[in-house]
């Protein structure tokens, strides 16, 4: 499509319509994707049946599929079918790769678990494919509606813009996902078709709004560069490969055959930016946390608002698009121009080292609120015993002279007798055993009972188990060790029912439409996995006996003393109690993270997109798009080893702490990269400064018949600077003075630079102040142009004396 013409001079360019097509749409496709990839982890777990650690790798693995088809997406619109169509193709597989998705939390029209868990993978894969090939073209193709230069203040301000919808987008879509999650209930379980079907809904919207705007958009022309530089590179490889041009000083010289020499140079500098890029992945690992393992983290925090409201868990990853919205102005307006006038991080480069400072902190808060929730573990030489008063009243506990207890630094505890309160319990954490199951006799009394009588159990302790006894009116009733005090690895509610007395097959508990079934065998059911919510109690389907609140990651015994229309006949009591961390602590790290992601990310882009030779722009940007899909799968890889090998089972701070140190490993590594990337970047600004003036000088110094000469005179040089660095090295090798100290003949080469610069601006003062002589030809062009000069200032002293003969003159 042809631009429109262009107005008069000085007329200032209207903001181009169709950039409001592109940022709607684009805003509501951004609204969609993180609706659905937001809490595709929970909704994966949850209702898939995948583990933590594997919803995890699947949703990294796809979002790298995502992030990995931009290049692909650049050459299919640049090369083939155009911006626009690429666009509106791509919107068009998206909504149907969101629909398969949807369809996959229709439990009553899926076969199995199986069958839905293939058709979400389907989906994921097919909308995701689509929204990565279009990735790269969306914004391209709004920054090309302005006519640059006259409106590159509002191009920049698009980029602005267009971020701030991708967040904006973020937000709203999370937003809404968890929010109509949380309080509707579908098919008897957390409702995620709902939401799903309305984002099915929006993307048609987006799809429709950018089609309306196509009869307006204007086109870049295609730029086949991406396929050039391919075919440079290979040819270089092929011809080093096969030993040809060895005398090449550089690898991708050997292309010079076939290429010319500014794609070769240009190709040299995006290669060099490209080193750097290999920094950038585990950024990016760490930044997807958010998505997965701080959601799961937020699972085990305590998100309770009031009486009434919980925080639905993926919510808490809405912190970093809020915080994005908020920081980008305050960074934009008022802490880089403060910093400016201090002369602190106005590099990009420095931004981005200082951003992946942040990323270190913010893992080390995230490991701190990661310890503060973890549980302890019982080590083998000692168990646990839990005691649960059902009785109507106090009891009391009597522990044996042989069984002993340790505190916190392993020193005895005196203490024999302990007092468990009516509807209370009672947990002795460390209590020393052997390496076999033991058999201990405790003593129970109670203040109910006529006299003093004590009661004795036989208790079976096993090192690393915990054991269980529930003190009941029928009689105390002693559980085998178990390990099931552990909590669940997906941060859920785990619950047991026992049952007192009755003749009992099953007990139900219920919210709302949600049902769960516990089968009951000699007055205990197995733990099952719940999601936190205020239940009603059943005994064996019928009436309500009690109820049964449990919470986000607690595991729980739930007591049914009686039957229905009993006072008080169920007892919840806490195995492992949840967290009474708030959701609020995550805060700090998600602000620091956000903070690094600003510094780091925007930085990049910018150092990606003004270190890049002008044909190579778009090269790089893709390329930096290109690391965070590697990111993803370094994350993957990373939780994938995790799994397998169990290393930080119950311990994600200690994986924490990992990250945080490979990130402060990485931030060095760049750091290093940047400073190698910095000396060739200064040479080759010299080389340009040096060489392409020098040839300037000698064809513009030299007289008309000598100018071939004095060009082949220049490029003799060269000959002689070879021939010089060999006589060099020659001694150097000889010698060898400079064996294992490098970094000394370069100061050597640097001392020589130096002198002859000294040298070549000493004979430049010479050379400037030798009069030149002028030949009679140019002695004769001067004489004219002299005249013309007096001419000219006899008419500006005429205008002097007639200023309205001028200004008549002007209109």
């Amino acid at each position: 499509m042809s631009s429109p013409a262009a107005p008069p001079s000085g007329t200032p360019l209207k903001y181009p319509r169709s950039v409001f097509f592109i940022l709607v749409g684009y805003l509501l496709e951004r609204f969609v994707y993180y609706g659905l990839f937001g809490g595709a982890v929970f909704y994966m777990q949850r209702m898939l049946g995948f583990t933590s650690s594997s919803a995890s790798t699947v949703k990294a693995v796809m979002e790298g599929l995502i992030y990995l088809a931009p290049i692909a997406g650049a050459v299919l619109a640049d090369t083939y079918l155009g911006k626009a169509r690429t666009v509106f193709i791509m919107c068009c597989c998206y909504t149907v790769g969101a629909l398969i998705y949807s369809l996959s939390s229709a439990t009553p029209i899926m076969a199995s678990v199986d069958a839905a868990k293939a058709t979400g993978i389907a989906g994921l894969l097919v909308l995701g494919i689509a929204a990565g090939l279009m990735k790269a073209v969306y914004s391209s193709l709004g920054a090309d509606q302005f006519k640059v230069p006259e409106q590159r203040e509002q191009q920049q301000r698009f980029f602005y813009a267009f971020y701030w919808m991708i967040n904006a987008g973020a937000l709203l879509g999370q937003s809404m996902t968890a929010q109509l999650r949380d309080s509707v209930q579908c098919f008897g379980d957390d409702c995620y078709l709902l939401p799903y079907l309305i984002l099915v809904g929006l993307m048609v919207v987006s799809t429709t709004i950018f089609a309306l705007g196509r009869s307006r958009y204007i086109e870049a022309p295609p730029d086949t560069m991406l396929l050039r530089a391919m075919r440079c590179v290979m040819h270089a490889v092929r011809r080093k490969w096969d030993g040809a041009d060895d005398k090449a000083a550089h690898w991708l010289d050997r292309a010079r055959d076939r290429f010319d020499a500014d794609l070769i140079r240009d190709v040299k500098i995006t290669l060099r930016v490209l080193l750097l890029f290999c920094t950038y992945p585990l950024f990016w690992a760490l930044f997807y946390q958010t998505s997965t393992g701080m959601i799961f983290q937020a699972k085990r925090l305590d998100g309770r608002l009031g009486e009434s409201y919980r925080i639905p868990p993926e919510m808490s990853s809405t912190i970093n698009p809020l915080l994005i919205l908020t920081l980008i102005p305050l960074f934009d307006q008022v802490i880089y121009p403060l910093l400016g006038r201090l002369g602190v991080l106005t590099s990009t480069t420095s931004r981005m080292i200082v951003g992946m400072a942040f990323a270190v902190s913010s893992f080390v808060a995230y490991a701190i609120v990661n310890t503060s929730v973890e549980q302890t573990l019982i080590p083998s030489t000692h168990a646990r015993l839990h005691v649960y008063n059902a009785l109507p009243c106090e009891a009391a506990l009597h522990l044996p002279p042989e069984l002993h207890l340790v505190d916190e630094d392993g020193e005895r505890l005196a203490k024999k007798e302990h007092m468990i309160p009516l509807a209370g319990q009672v947990a002795l954490p460390n209590v020393e055993v052997g390496g076999a199951p033991q058999k201990v006799e405790v003593q129970v009394s109670r203040s109910c009972a006529a006299g003093s009588a004590l009661t004795p159990v036989q208790v079976v302790l096993l090192g690393a188990h915990e054991s269980s006894l529930v003190l009941t009116a029928a009689g105390p009733r002693p559980l085998a060790p178990s390990l099931e005090y552990l909590k669940n690895e997906d941060a859920e509610a785990k619950v047991r029912v026992i049952v007192v007395k009755g003749d009992v097959a099953e007990v139900t508990l219920k919210y709302e439409t949600q049902e769960e079934k516990f089968p009951i065998k000699d007055g205990l059911s197995e733990f099952q996995i719940l999601s936190p919510q205020p239940y009603e109690v059943l005994v064996n389907g019928t009436g309500v006996v009690g109820a049964a609140s449990v919470l986000q990651d607690g595991v729980y015994d739930v007591v049914v003393l009686g039957g229905a229309g009993e006072d008080e006949a169920v007892r919840v009591f806490p195995v492992t109690a949840p967290s009474l961390v708030h959701m609020g602590w995550l805060f700090p790290q998600y602000f620091l993270l956000t903070v690094g992601e600003i510094l780091f990310s925007v930085s990049g882009m910018d150092f990606a997109y003004s270190e890049a030779p002008a044909a190579m722009k778009s090269i790089l940007q893709a390329a930096n798009l290109f690391t965070i899909t590697v990111g993803l799968w370094l994350f993957a890889g990373l939780k994938a080893i995790s799994s397998v090998t169990r290393a930080f089972e119950h311990r994600a701070s200690h994986e924490a702490l990992l990250y945080a140190g490979l990130m402060a490993a990485n931030t060095i590594i760049f750091t290093l990269l940047l400073r190698w990337y910095n000396s060739y970047f200064l040479l080759t600004v010299g080389e340009i400064l040096f060489s392409v003036s020098g040839m300037d000088f000698a064809y513009s110094e030299a007289p008309a018949a000598m100018k071939s000469i004095l060009q082949a005179a220049n490029l003799f040089t060269i000959t002689v600077g070879l021939w010089l660095f060999a006589g060099l090295k020659a001694i150097s090798s000889v010698t060898r003075a400079f064996e294992h100290r490098a970094s000394h003949e370069a100061l050597l080469y640097a001392g020589l630079m130096a002198a002859n610069t000294i040298i070549f601006t000493l004979l430049l003062r010479w050379y400037n102040s030798v009069p030149k002589e002028t030949a009679p030809a140019e002695k004769g062009e001067e004489r004219k142009n002299e005249e013309k000069r007096a001419e000219a200032g006899a008419s500006e002293k005429d205008a002097h004396d007639n200023p309205g003969f001028v200004e008549d003159h002007a209109v």
